[in-house]
């Protein structure tokens, strides 16, 4: 029983109530930006990664015909292994792979224009835009037998290529890589498309609002790193969530709100069993944003499809078992080559 003068007054309960959650809140928030703080990474520790792109690389760029410019990075000899980033990203998340490969294949990465140092034209953004581009560039280089690998939204640009120019698909691609895709909508739902149709275009534009009134520069940084770190298995290091922390906060607000709408709609789970190159689905087993079950049932309707599942690992293969994943690259491509 509480006794009169104590905290037996109900506002005087509901105050001391409010204070004890506000204590908890601290105390969490504090020991969440000390987490944060000690996973503060400086430029050495990303460079000790692996994650800045070798020295001795070609960049040029190919002019897109709205003004679009669309930066190419390149090095080695040997068969094609074209890589196509994600979403908010750059070409720069291929550190690993040009290591690991250019001594046995001629490795190319591109930005997607609005990404990294590409520039975003007057065109509208969109995955259809980001597919007319890969062609631009495959027939600007006079690429042939090449092998795409897409990450995430690179794999869905890869596969919007085959859907629209099937013909540039035969006379220049051999196979595909598609590594933390999705072929259609984020969610399997009732209803989903209609959704997204109103709710993409909306966040399109409050990302547009948020940036003219400065709330990205404002943004906690604590929350930057978590949002970051989320794309990530178990095993992840501070310096690997910074280095993709920085890309995000790096892209701007029209690209993202440019292509937001395009994402959500994407759907060409249906055309996958038209595909006649082999293709090789990639996934990590701690995948939260494209989970395996999503890569299974996207292997299974291919019709010449290969599995691997990478354990304990999240979004970021390429940069959470970068050697592994260019094993991957680098056998499949060989199986390829016998192939044809």
């Amino acid at each position: 029983m509480i006794e009169e003068g104590s905290l037996g007054h109900p506002h005087r309960l509901a105050g001391a109530l409010a204070l004890g959650v506000g204590a908890v809140a601290a105390v969490g928030s504090v020991l969440q930006h000390r987490s944060v703080t000690r996973a503060a990474t400086i430029e050495q520790d990303i460079e000790s990664e692996g994650l800045r792109l070798p020295g001795d690389l070609l960049h040029h760029f190919v002019e897109a015909e709205d003004g679009g410019r669309i930066h190419v990075v390149e090095g080695g000899t040997g068969p094609v292994v074209m890589l196509l980033h994600g979403f908010l990203l750059d070409s720069s998340i291929w550190a690993h792979q040009f290591r690991d490969l250019a001594h046995r294949h001629r490795v190319i990465a591109i930005d997607h224009r609005g990404h990294g140092k590409s520039l975003p034209g007057v065109g509208a953004l969109g995955v259809r835009r980001l597919a007319a581009d890969l062609a631009a560039v495959l027939e600007e280089l006079d690429l042939s037998k090449v092998l795409l690998v897409g990450h995430s939204m690179g794999g869905m640009v890869a596969l919007q290529l085959v859907e629209d120019s099937r013909e540039t698909i035969r006379r220049r691609v051999t196979g595909m890589v598609l590594a933390s895709t999705l072929a259609g909508p984020f969610f399997q739902m009732p209803g989903w498309v209609g959704l997204a149709r109103v709710a993409a275009p909306a966040s399109a534009r409050a990302a547009l609002f948020a940036s003219r009134v400065g709330v990205p520069s404002v943004l906690s940084q604590d929350l930057r790193y978590w949002a970051s770190r989320f794309g990530f298995g178990s095993d992840a290091r501070p310096a690997q969530v910074r280095f993709v922390e920085a890309l995000y906060t790096a892209t701007s607000s029209r690209t993202l709100a440019g292509l937001l709408p395009s994402l959500a709609l994407f759907d060409l789970f249906a055309s996958l069993g038209s595909i006649d190159e082999p293709v090789l689905v990639v996934v990590g087993s701690h995948d939260r944003l494209t989970p395996p079950r999503a890569a299974r049932r996207m292997a299974g309707a291919l019709p010449h499809a290969q599995l691997a599942e990478l354990a304990r690992c999240g979004h970021m293969p390429m940069i959470e078992r970068p050697h592994e994943f260019s094993r991957l690259l680098d056998e499949f491509s060989a199986k390829i080559e016998r192939r044809s």
